[in-house]
């Protein structure tokens, strides 16, 4: 039976120790029932995983005895900018992103986007966002969450300096080519966007391939926005393991 495994911020592990945040020590104790001497995992969300054993300390829950475990994850990037739409389906992509290996998301706001999530609420997202990534990098055994970003217009997005290498690749229902996986295509860092329920204008398409960005279609069939995003991390995530091969 594999391990219970809990969610620990990088600086709170130092020494050896790792102390357990308040709702995940809360979890441990009074869901589980673990107590003292039951042995744990924690990951840090950024790369690294630890095996310990559980210490109670009045109300503080710690693990000590750290051993550090070998991470079999894929050092390559893949990014998903994805456009915002209705919370409950754009919560549960980023669940599935999560589980399928995104390394990034960067939620957009797309010209037939009818979401625009207002600046005073944007923080308060961000950390449900957060929230929901972790506990689905806990799940999947990932030792890394993906890094998210606050949304961004998707004019400003494609010309980040940052997103100027890799491979760029658009999914658009309406497009010409069909993608065939084809991992002689993909780099060590490979960004891909996904549109509305709307789709995309074709202005936004246009301005996507000045900026090095291939448009490609997921097949005949109109796909939910969400759907298309998960189809998409799957295929690319799935070309990038063969390539390491």
């Amino acid at each position: 039976m594999s391990r219970r495994r809990f969610y620990v911020p990088r600086d709170s592990i130092r020494d050896g120790i790792a102390a357990l945040p308040s709702d995940q020590a809360r979890h441990l104790r009074d869901v589980l029932r673990l107590g003292t001497g039951d042995m744990v995992e924690v990951f840090d969300g950024e790369g690294s995983a630890y095996s310990g054993e559980v210490e109670l300390r009045g109300p503080g829950v710690f693990v000590r005895c750290l051993q550090s475990l070998h991470s079999l994850g894929s050092p390559d990037i893949l990014i998903l900018a994805a456009a915002l739409i209705k919370s409950v389906r754009f919560e549960w992509m980023l669940q599935k992103a999560t589980e399928l290996g995104a390394s990034e998301i960067i939620p957009i706001e797309t010209r037939r986007s009818d979401i625009k999530i207002p600046d005073n609420k944007i923080k308060e997202r961000l950390e449900r966002w957060d929230r929901i990534v972790k506990e689905a990098a806990k799940q999947c055994r990932r030792f890394d969450a993906p890094r998210l970003r606050p949304p961004v217009e998707f004019s400003k997005l494609l010309f980040w300096k940052e997103l100027a290498e890799g491979t760029k690749l658009l999914f658009d229902e309406n497009a010409v080519d069909l993608w065939q996986p084809d991992k002689s295509l993909l780099s060590g860092k490979t960004i891909i966007c996904v549109g509305p329920e709307g789709g995309w204008e074709g202005s936004e398409i246009e301005q996507a391939e000045l900026a090095g960005f291939k448009a490609f279609s997921l097949g005949s069939w109109t796909l939910r926005a969400e759907t298309a995003a998960i189809a998409a991390v799957a295929i690319v995530r799935h070309q990038i393991n063969l390539r390491r091969k």
